[in-house]
């Protein structure tokens, strides 16, 4: 487990890199309120569990969102605690597909070129990101600098272990599981608060639980 999730961290970290260096950097129009295919949002969460093997506990997380449109955007996201963790195929599937997108083009801007390893790219960027629709928001705009952003997650991968005196038999260490809920975005130029709540239940043992926490990070915006 400890593996997995430093695995997750570098392939978060080094895609974050690649995408930005093909951004032009500037201040955002502090007016706008939607948003363009090819934006970058990471952020990282302080995090309430409610009901998990050991009750109620304290976590953090990370999320990284790529907008495919103006309205939608393709999110994966970490959470973990003490004996609990979570995170969608979103985690693997996002990064790999924008480092696979970013060695698509050739020098002169064209796709593919003569190079048949970047038919390769593409289409494993492509089955990549299709993978990370599993957990997918929709941005309502209210004002200038905020939307609500829905979300639904269909095949999140859970694990969560008891600990402590508390103690439910029911509960199944690890599982896929479902997940909605709604997050708040205000962006302060570069910058994004979030807070959040969302509603889970496991496939296998059909126990719900609650997540609150509040997102801060960065967007990066598109061309």
């Amino acid at each position: 487990m400890k593996k997995f999730l430093l695995i997750c961290f570098l392939f978060m970290g080094y895609s974050c890199l690649v995408t930005y260096s093909q951004f032009e950097y500037y201040k955002p129009d502090t007016t706008r309120n939607h948003h363009r295919a090819g934006e970058l949002i990471v952020s990282a969460s302080p995090n309430v569990l409610i009901k998990t093997p050991n009750g109620s506990q304290i976590a953090g997380g990370i999320k990284l969102q790529v907008f495919i449109s103006k309205r939608f955007s393709l999110d994966a996201d970490l959470v973990f605690g003490r004996d609990y963790v979570h995170a969608g195929p979103g985690l693997i599937g996002l990064p790999l597909g924008l480092i696979a997108w970013s060695n698509v083009f050739v020098n002169d801007g064209t796709l593919f070129g003569d190079d048949e390893d970047s038919l390769t790219d593409f289409l494993f960027s492509v089955a990549a990101i299709a993978l990370s629709f599993e957990h997918i928001s929709y941005h309502i705009p209210m004002k200038n600098n905020l939307d609500i952003s829905p979300f639904l997650s269909l095949l999140r991968y859970k694990y969560a272990y008891e600990h402590g005196n508390y103690s439910d038999p029911d509960f199944i260490g690890e599982q896929l599981s479902f997940a909605s809920g709604i997050q708040i975005n205000k962006y302060f130029g570069r910058f994004v608060f979030s807070p959040y709540a969302e509603f889970n239940i496991g496939y296998k043992d059909h126990i719900p639980g609650y997540n609150f926490g509040v997102y801060c990070g960065i967007h990066f915006p598109g061309k």
